[in-house]
């Protein structure tokens, strides 16, 4: 592995040499033995010393048992790192570990303003050895974590100076953070207007493969809805009840823009995102995620196609640990529209923004056609959804007034 390597002190060791040189050779002429064995004793340990730390650590590499991992705000994991040594031994070492603030050591509670956090353990290995250090590890908020800089520090075994070393290679290790998941409360109501597979309490349409019973004849039905078989045994005309059914797709879209400075709601709203995103998955409901987060591409903003099972959860849930609040964004009215010229609204529309009256209006105007719920909950304590005032609309359409 290739290292970069600050040398300290090696100046005051080559002149040491010189000096002590020169004494040997000033006492060895005046026919001093024990003096000259001295400096010659000195000497050889300065000369040891030099050349013990111009080879240390060249030899020295290392791995990553695990190069991603992925836990839950506040759940833990441990990073192994996996160290070969060469020929040269290296003692009373201290190992630097310099790590995205995402997790850190599970008894620090500290805040890290500069996004790093700095980890330091004592370190020593033997000669044509290998050796394991284990850090654990606690995820401290939502986030990707990455090892930036690894710095291996080996003080001089006599008088002040030290080797330096600094990984050049780039470690390939990155831990995903998920946000937190909290249950939604409520639920997420489709309209009766779209046919589709979701079963219904009520519903326009039918599944004409899922039969739930029978009832009475009435003139206004379908002959071929009549069942024989139960109209012989009950001596009257029976007509067959299917599993009413429905559309229900939900494109949750959150606002990536806070209120103000300061407000931070950001990560409420990222939360707010898994509680509907974990409720589909528990309802077997497909759903789409967009954010006006800046990206490349035709779709000028981030988003996630619809889907609906675990696969899609973990989809969701891992670009959510993957974006960041300092991304660069769109004006979220913008992406609303872009999103209704490209006819990608399907019949559930949820969101999650703060108050916004330009929002409100666009919201106002797709209630006509759509469910729409604007959830504001971000800017509150979560109660606008368990107890929603409702504006009532031409259809079954509702939107949460604030």
């Amino acid at each position: 592995m290739n290292w970069i390597r600050y040398e300290h002190g090696f100046k005051t060791i080559h002149q040491g040499m010189a000096f002590t040189f020169i004494l040997f050779i000033w006492a060895f002429i005046f026919l001093q033995p024990w003096l000259a064995a001295s400096f010659a004793a000195v000497f050889g340990m300065l000369a040891f010393q030099n050349s013990y730390f111009s080879k240390v650590g060249k030899e020295l590499k290392v791995t990553i048992q695990s190069k991603q991992k992925r836990i839950l705000t506040g759940g833990e994991e441990e990073l192994i790192l996996e160290f070969e040594n060469g020929i040269v031994p290296i003692w009373n070492g201290t190992l630097t570990l310099s790590i995205e603030d995402p997790v850190a050591p599970n008894n620090d509670n500290r805040k890290h303003y500069s996004g790093i956090y700095d980890l330091s353990v004592p370190f020593a290995i033997g000669a044509n050895k290998k050796i394991e250090i284990r850090i654990p590890l606690e995820g401290k908020k939502r986030g990707m974590s990455r090892v930036t800089r690894l710095m291996l520090e080996v003080p001089h075994l006599f008088g002040d100076g030290s080797v330096n070393m600094e990984l050049e290679d780039l470690l390939s290790y990155q831990s995903l953070v998920y946000p937190r998941v909290k249950s939604l409360e409520g639920e997420l109501r489709s309209s009766p207007y779209k046919p589709g597979e979701v079963e219904q309490k009520q519903s326009l349409f039918t599944d004409t493969l899922q039969m739930i019973g029978t009832r009475d004849y009435v003139p206004s039905d379908r002959f071929d809805q009549i069942h024989w078989t139960a109209s012989a045994k009950m001596q009257k005309l029976q007509t067959k009840e299917f599993l009413p059914v429905s559309a229900q797709s939900v494109a949750l879209i959150l606002n990536a823009i806070e209120k103000d400075r300061g407000y931070n709601d950001f990560e409420k709203k990222v939360e707010r995102l898994v509680s509907y995103a974990d409720y589909c998955t528990k309802n077997n409901i497909p759903y789409s995620v967009s954010m006006n987060l800046r990206t490349f591409g035709a779709t000028p903003y981030l988003q996630l196609q619809s889907g609906s099972g675990k696969v899609q959860f973990q989809k969701t849930m891992v670009m959510l640990a993957k974006i960041s609040d300092k991304n660069a964004k769109i004006r979220y009215e913008d992406m609303l529209l872009n999103m209704e010229s490209a006819g990608q609204l399907p019949q559930t529309i949820v969101l999650i923004t703060h108050e916004n009256e330009k929002v409100r209006a666009v919201a106002q105007k797709w209630s006509k056609q759509y469910t729409v719920i604007m959830d504001t909950a971000s800017e509150g304590s979560g109660e606008e959804w368990n107890n929603p005032v409702l504006k009532k609309t031409g259809t079954d359409s509702s939107i949460p007034s604030a």
